[in-house]
C-alpha cells in the first residue's frame, strides 16, 4: 500500500448550475434580480446559494434586510467562479469540434471584400483538393468577423484589422493594394493611377466609424498621408451596396481593396492609388482546432492570399 500523498481528485460537491447562480446574486447584489436574470424562482436562487455556501463551508454574502454584498471569501468566490465556468465553456467547445457533424465541415465567415475574389477560389479548390471536407460560408458587415467567429459560429475568419479574441490566432495573410474606385465616366478613370490629390474635391464614400474603427482610420489614414482632407459621405457597412451610383455618378470615390477589381458595376472603375498603399488581409481561428482538415484548408487560403497581393 503507497505511504505517499494521495493525487486522487475527491468530488466537488458543487456543481457548475451552483455557481452560475452565485455569481448572478454576486452581480446583482440582488437575489430577486438574479432570478429574474436566470429566469428561475427567487426560492431556488436562495436554495442554490444555500447549497454552494454549505458545501465549502462559509458564508459568501452578507445579508441584511436592506441590502447584500459579498463577504471576503464570496469575492475570492466569485473571481474563481467566473474563472472555471469560463474553462469550462472552452472545454466543451473543443470537444465539440469532434462532433461528427463537425469534423467534415468547415464554417467561413467573411467580410463583404473577401466575398467576390478570395472565397470563390478557396471553395473552388477545397471542392477539388479536399472532397471530404464541406465549407459553409457566412458573409457578415464589416467589423463583425471576430464577434461572429467568438460567438462559436464560425471556424475561421477571413477580414480586415480584426479583433484580438483571447483562445484565437491571428494571422495576417496579405497586404493588398489599394485601388481608386470612381466612375467610369470620370476624367481620371482611364489613367494607370491617380494622385490622391487630384481627387480633393471629390467627397470619399466611407462606411461609419463606429462600424470598424481601425479599418475607418487606416482608410483616411492613407489620405492624410498624401495630404488630402475629403469630406466623408457616410455609407452602409458594404460600400457596394445602395451607394454604389453615388460613385458611377461621380459624386464621390472609394478607396477599396485590389481584389474589388472587376466585382463592381459596369459604370464603376477601379484606378491604381499612386504609391505604396495596402490594406492587409487576415485569417482568424481557433488555437486549439487540430482538426487536420481544417489545418490544410488553412493552408490553401494562404495559397490563395498571395496571389491577391498581386492586385
Amino acid at each position: 500500500m503507497s505511504t505517499g500523498p494521495s493525487h486522487r481528485l475527491r468530488p466537488m460537491g458543487f456543481t457548475l448550475r451552483q455557481l452560475e447562480v452565485f455569481l448572478a446574486v454576486a452581480d446583482t447584489l440582488h437575489f430577486g434580480r438574479a432570478a429574474e436574470r436566470l429566469h428561475i424562482a427567487q426560492p431556488t436562487v436562495s436554495q442554490e446559494v444555500g447549497r454552494l455556501e454549505r458545501t465549502v463551508g462559509v458564508e459568501l454574502f452578507d445579508r441584511s434586510r436592506r441590502s447584500v454584498r459579498l463577504t471576503e471569501a464570496g469575492e475570492v468566490m466569485a473571481a474563481e467562479s467566473a474563472r472555471l465556468l469560463e474553462q469550462a465553456e472552452s472545454l466543451l467547445a473543443r470537444v465539440r469540434l469532434h462532433e461528427e457533424s463537425r469534423l467534415g465541415t468547415a464554417r467561413i465567415v467573411v467580410s463583404p471584400s473577401v466575398v467576390n475574389r478570395l472565397l470563390p477560389a478557396v471553395v473552388s479548390r477545397a471542392e477539388q483538393e479536399l472532397p471530404a471536407l464541406e465549407t459553409a460560408e457566412l458573409a457578415v458587415d464589416t467589423g463583425q468577423v471576430s464577434a461572429t467567429l467568438a460567438a462559436e459560429l464560425a471556424d475561421i475568419g477571413l477580414g480586415r484589422f480584426l479583433d484580438d479574441v483571447p483562445g484565437y490566432r491571428l494571422e495576417r495573410i496579405a497586404d493588398e493594394p489599394v485601388r481608386v474606385a470612381l466612375g467610369r465616366e470620370h476624367p481620371l478613370a482611364g489613367r494607370a493611377s491617380i494622385r490622391l490629390a487630384e481627387l480633393r474635391d471629390l467627397p470619399l464614400l466611407l462606411w461609419p466609424r463606429e462600424q470598424h474603427p481601425r479599418y475607418h482610420d487606416h482608410v483616411l489614414g492613407l489620405c492624410a498621408d498624401r495630404g488630402v482632407d475629403p469630406p466623408v459621405l457616410v455609407s452602409p457597412p458594404r460600400i457596394v451596396g445602395s451607394r454604389l451610383y453615388l460613385l458611377a455618378r461621380n459624386r464621390a470615390f472609394s478607396l477599396v481593396p485590389g481584389s474589388v477589381a472587376g466585382h463592381l458595376t459596369g459604370d464603376v472603375a477601379t484606378v491604381r492609388l499612386e504609391g505604396r498603399a495596402t490594406l492587409p488581409l487576415e485569417m482568424q481561428w481557433r488555437l486549439d482546432d487540430l482538426r487536420p482538415r481544417l489545418a490544410t484548408l488553412r493552408d490553401l487560403i494562404r495559397q490563395e492570399a498571395a496571389a491577391l497581393e498581386d492586385g
